[in-house]
């Protein structure tokens, strides 16, 4: 366990230092050049980072002889840090929110290559802050609302994580359910244009 810490620690910390330095990089980019790509790579970028974050502070939480609970906070606010941070809620949600990210980039680039003349036809504006919001609400709503709705709330402690999931396997589809999403999605083929197809 103190292993696993440490570990954490040091990973959080060396991607936060990491992952800011390109940040910063991208955003300065970004106002010379610009791109709808470089607008995505930047976002996944801010993933990234805040999942380094999250995961020095959780990690930070969970050293030995840290306090188990934050009465002082009150019962609600501790409930909130403990089931966002000693959880690692927001961590995990960030990191399911890196892999859509990901998922969106990779969409983005085949269409603009694979299908380039349908890309330059129908690609709006609108679509790339889709695929900048996309990330993190998905990253949220397939972490965030089912670890709540099955968590329960103990006095004086951090709430009980995956409570209501009556067997293993449940809470186990609960924590990796962006992982199922998307072997789902990619697993289904795509259908490349022709040499005579044409677009409409």
């Amino acid at each position: 366990m103190f292993a696993s810490t440490v570990l954490g620690l040091v990973t959080g910390v060396t991607g936060t230092f990491a992952n800011a330095v390109v940040f910063v990089v991208l955003i300065l980019a970004r106002k010379h050049f610009g791109s709808k790509v470089n607008t995505l790579i930047t976002n996944q970028s801010a993933m990234d980072l805040m999942a380094c974050i999250c995961l020095t502070i959780s990690n930070g939480l969970s050293v030995p002889g840290a306090p188990r609970h934050y009465l002082r906070l009150g019962d609600v606010a501790n409930n909130i840090v403990c089931f966002l941070f000693r959880n690692r809620v927001l961590a995990v949600c960030c990191m399911n929110a890196e892999k859509i990210g990901l998922v969106v980039i990779t969409l983005e680039r085949y269409f603009k290559i694979v299908h380039a003349i349908a890309h330059r036809k129908y690609y709006r504006d609108w679509m790339t802050k889709v695929g900048v919001i996309l990330p993190w609400i998905s990253g949220f709503c397939t972490f965030a609302i089912p670890s709540a709705v099955s968590s329960k709330a103990l006095p004086g402690q951090c709430p009980r994580f995956g409570y209501f999931w009556p067997t293993k396997d449940g809470r186990m589809v609960s924590m990796h359910s962006t992982d199922v999403l998307l072997i789902t999605v990619l697993s289904q083929p795509c259908k490349p244009l022709g040499p005579g197809a044409t677009v409409r």
